[in-house]
Formats: structure tokens, C-alpha cells, sequence
């Protein structure tokens, strides 16, 4: 007959430092904090001198000269009618391959003839 033995009770552990050690930890702490507090410099008194309002911003007019507007405007047009022309261009392609009936498969390269 196999028995288990009894553990033993854990040593208890205080939860509070208490005691003469824990008051001698706790006063080291406040007194070495202590300084770092009082060399703070304390915030200053409110004054209540009225405070002149900021000027208003200056308001600066953007120079877009005419030219640079019209080489945008040709410059976006010219993008567009190339990108239409080319999407045509690879859609008649692909109508071209799918009415003749060629395969979709990946083209298969040959050795070149020596």
C-alpha cells in the first residue's frame, strides 16, 4: 500500500515590511528622494498683466507662373491618351490570341540550332 506523505507547511513569508528593517527601508527612501523634491524650482505666480494679441499672419499669394500650368496640363494629357493607346493595344492582342485559339500556356524556349 503506497501512501502519500503529508507535505510540510511553506514558510510563511510576511506581505508587509514590518518591523524595525522595514521602517529603516522606508525612511532611507523619503530622505533620499527628499532633495531631488525640494531642488525642484516651484511653478511661477500667475500674472495677471493683460497679454498684447499676435498680429494677424500675413497672407502671401502663391505665383504659379501660366506656362507651368499649361506644361502640367499637356503633360497629363499626353500620359492619359498614352496609357488608353497601350491598354488598347495589349486588349486587341490578347482578342487576337483568343480568336485564333492559341494556347495560354507559358511559351516553351528551344535550344538554338548550332
Amino acid at each position: 500500500m503506497n501512501r502519500q506523505l503529508a507535505r510540510a507547511q511553506p514558510p510563511r513569508i510576511p506581505r508587509s515590511p514590518a518591523g524595525p528593517g522595514g521602517l529603516a527601508v522606508w525612511l532611507a527612501t523619503a530622505i533620499g528622494l527628499a532633495p531631488a523634491a525640494w531642488a525642484t524650482p516651484a511653478p511661477p505666480t500667475p500674472s495677471f498683466t493683460p497679454v498684447p494679441p499676435l498680429p494677424p499672419p500675413v497672407a502671401v499669394h502663391a505665383y504659379f507662373p501660366p506656362w507651368a500650368i499649361a506644361a502640367i496640363l499637356a503633360a497629363t494629357i499626353v500620359l492619359s491618351i498614352a496609357t488608353t493607346l497601350i491598354t488598347l493595344a495589349v486588349e486587341r492582342l490578347s482578342r487576337v490570341h483568343r480568336e485564333a485559339g492559341y494556347p495560354r500556356t507559358p511559351r516553351q524556349h528551344t535550344k538554338p540550332r548550332p
